[in-house]
């Protein structure tokens, strides 16, 4: 796994131009996308590495955040 930054990239609803947060690693990224999923689910959310090199999809982080909770 490559260094931080992370970052968060998603679309505002209506919006051509991507929103892009920086976190400082990877768990602070994944933490504020499950803080904010209800949010962002729609906003087609993606993780990137240091080099804005897609990290985790849209499609993968649907899979880890939508999954039915284990129990």
């Amino acid at each position: 796994m490559s260094n931080g930054p992370f970052f968060l990239r998603w679309r505002k609803p209506g919006s051509a131009k991507p929103e892009l947060e920086t976190f400082a690693d990877l768990d602070a990224a994944l933490d504020a996308v499950e803080a904010r999923w209800v949010e962002l689910r729609e906003s087609a959310p993606q993780i990137l590495d240091a080099r804005k090199v897609l990290l985790l999809s849209t499609e993968q982080l649907a899979g880890e955040f939508d999954a039915p909770a284990e129990g």
